[in-house]
């Protein structure tokens, strides 16, 4: 599944996923502050924007948002 397809907000599963690590390791992450996450409640939610900022996939994932099939650098 493409990146732009998900939700906006990702449980910590599908963004364990996202990242190809253990659902441990997500969890872990998001507890050492590594992985953005919102708190709700007792909901943990990873933004799917600030996951793919901080998997350096910004570009892409902007370019695809907006409806591009051209990348930002090939915008300017």
């Amino acid at each position: 599944m493409e990146l732009d397809q998900l939700p906006l907000l990702l449980t910590v599963e599908e963004a364990a996923q996202v990242m190809r690590i253990s659902r441990t390791g997500a969890y872990n992450a998001v507890a050492e502050g590594a992985v953005p996450a919102i708190r709700i409640g007792r909901t943990i939610r990873i933004p799917r924007d600030r996951l793919a900022e901080m998997l350096g996939l910004t570009r892409s994932v902007r370019a695809v948002l907006s409806g591009s099939s051209r990348t930002v650098e090939e915008r300017s």
